[in-house]
């Protein structure tokens, strides 16, 4: 356009018109420019998940006011510290404190924030400062600072943690200056800079992952002191779970880090189980986040707790005792029963082409019934799982899928769904394999995962598919529980002589007659033994591997 102009020359319909262009262009920058801060000054006053209409207060009219007002702020914190680092004085650690302090809210500020932390001339200014308070106050960075200290801190300390978390996620901040307090800075500094401000998701996720990855994390035999660093950094991100659901869906192996014993019950401080739970639940809530990182995120979490030995002495198991973790995962679990149940299916029929999907394709079958084993650990979230596990059952009393149907679609349809139910009962059978029950919790929890597909059968067959025949059907086969009670408690206290898998094939027997018995008392058409046979192959398929497991895990 300016060259058009210039060619014009006399015939330009108006004098100055490069002139008027420039001054048009520059107002258009100035006003972005302007735009960009207020829109950057709003990110950091309005609270997090704000309502839809909220009043806030900014603390200044232009950014080039705020720069001005930062600068001086910065040049008076930075002459403070100088008469610190010389003296070395009660008194003149008080100014630099009273120098943060007035900074006040006017550190949400960006334009004020990255002015004041240009003028203390680099990040170890902002190291040593950080250092210094917890000497002055904590006799040294120890393991990081209590709730009490961290209150304490929060109108000096946390103004100054503040104006670097506004400048960092503004874009204002140096990359060096990023880089050297990431790599630098000891653990009591990160901790209480995100504790302290509200970081950008990137660089408490970077935190996250030095913390949680740290040998020194949670127990440490070289200090006594309390782990608060671990306490403050999963505390960093209750406002922000969606950005935990990340760092565990893209760091694969992190979740293991975040739930090895030696950290969970390693803090010594009171109820981290509780809030990690709290942290955990929400991050990986049906409604947090996307649908495919979600999915990550958990399909990491169970390869992170199911592994080939993490029920040894030193594996994960112990983190899931007496733990608040486990129902909080659980809870979390339900939408994802059908990817495991397929998963079981897969694993034991390849042929009947029932797969899971997406990343839930690479979760090996041992290492979900592991996963499952350690939720179990708590009797009160084994409960919770199994009355899961028979809903998800009822859900699949879908049309009227009758095993010996002419209609060769109908009999398929039978199949594969009575393949899930059965896929599910392996899971928990595999978990209870695991889980440290006594003999009468592990009889109740094998009878009850051994119905499923029993269950699911006589629906089918009496053609009683809505929740309260299914729970009716419950009902009527609480005989043939206590039925196979016996046979797993004449097992377990050796009254019988067989092997793990002679009574694993009488249970199967056991269960087809329950099937014969359930038709004849509602009038239905006796099973052939072609029929009864069909049955025994199908109930033997889906629980007979998960079955002699459990028993040879419980006596050889």
């Amino acid at each position: 356009m300016e060259a058009a102009i210039a060619e014009a020359g006399a015939d330009w319909a108006g004098a100055g018109g490069v002139t008027a262009m420039h001054r048009a262009w520059a107002f258009f920058h100035d006003s972005q420019a302007d735009l960009r801060w207020r829109l950057d000054v709003l990110s950091q006053v309005l609270p997090q998940d704000s309502p839809a209409l909220t009043t806030v207060r900014v603390p200044f009219a232009s950014q080039e006011q705020a720069a001005t007002q930062g600068s001086a702020a910065g040049a008076a914190l930075s002459d403070a510290l100088a008469a610190h680092l010389a003296e070395g004085t009660q008194r003149s650690w008080a100014d630099v404190e009273e120098a943060m302090k007035r900074t006040g809210s006017a550190a949400l500020d960006p334009a004020y924030a990255w002015a004041l932390l240009a003028k203390l001339g680099g990040p170890e200014q902002v190291r040593t400062i950080f250092g210094q308070w917890m000497t002055m106050h904590n006799g040294g960075p120890r393991r990081g600072l209590t709730f009490e200290l961290l209150g304490k801190a929060q109108p000096s300390l946390g103004a100054l943690a503040q104006a670097f978390a506004v400048a960092e996620d503004s874009g204002r901040l140096p990359p060096q200056w990023r880089k050297d307090v990431l790599t630098r800075a000891a653990p009591a500094t990160l901790s209480a800079m995100v504790a302290l401000s509200r970081p950008s998701e990137a660089f408490l996720k970077e935190v996250a992952v030095r913390q949680f990855t740290s040998p020194t994390a949670g127990f440490a035999p070289s200090s006594p002191d309390p782990d608060w660093n671990t306490v403050h950094v999963i505390g960093a991100f209750t406002g922000n779970p969606a950005a935990l659901q990340r760092l565990l869906a893209e760091h694969r192996d992190v979740a293991g880090q975040l739930l090895r014993p030696d950290l969970v019950k390693g803090t010594g401080t009171a109820d981290f189980d509780e809030l990690l739970a709290d942290v955990l639940g929400r991050a990986l809530d049906p409604h947090t986040g996307s649908a495919a990182t979600r999915e990550r995120a958990w399909i990491n979490v169970i390869d992170a707790v199911g592994y080939d030995g993490s029920q040894e002495l030193s594996g994960h198991y112990q983190t899931f005792e007496n733990s608040a973790v486990n129902a909080a995962l659980a809870k979390n679990l339900t939408p994802y029963l059908g990817e495991l149940a397929l998963g079981q299916v897969h694993a034991d029929s390849p042929g009947l082409g029932l797969t899971p999907t997406g990343p839930w394709k690479a979760l090996h079958e041992d290492v979900a019934g592991r996963f499952v084993g350690a939720l179990m650990q708590d009797p009160a979230t084994a409960k919770s799982l199994q009355a899961d596990f028979q809903a998800y059952v009822r859900g699949l009393d879908i049309g009227q899928a009758h095993p010996f149907s002419s209609d060769p679609s109908v009999r398929a349809e039978y199949t594969r769904l009575s393949a899930q139910a059965g896929g599910l009962s392996n899971l928990l059978m595999g978990g209870s394999t695991y889980a440290e029950y006594n003999d009468d919790e592990f009889i109740d929890m094998v009878s009850e995962a051994a119905l499923l597909p029993v269950n699911y059968t006589i629906a089918r067959l009496t053609k009683a598919a809505g929740p309260l025949a299914s729970t009716m059907i419950d009902y009527r086969t609480a005989e043939a529980k206590d039925g196979l009670a016996d046979l797993l408690k004449g097992r377990l206290d050796e009254l019988t002589p067989e092997t793990a898998d002679v009574v694993a094939n009488r249970i199967v027997d056991f269960e087809v007659n329950q099937v014969q018995l359930s038709l004849q008392e509602h009038g239905q058409e006796r099973l052939t033994e072609e029929d009864k046979e069909q049955l025994r192959q199908a109930f033997r398929g889906r629980l007979y591997p998960a079955l002699v497991k459990a028993l040879q895990a419980r006596g050889g």
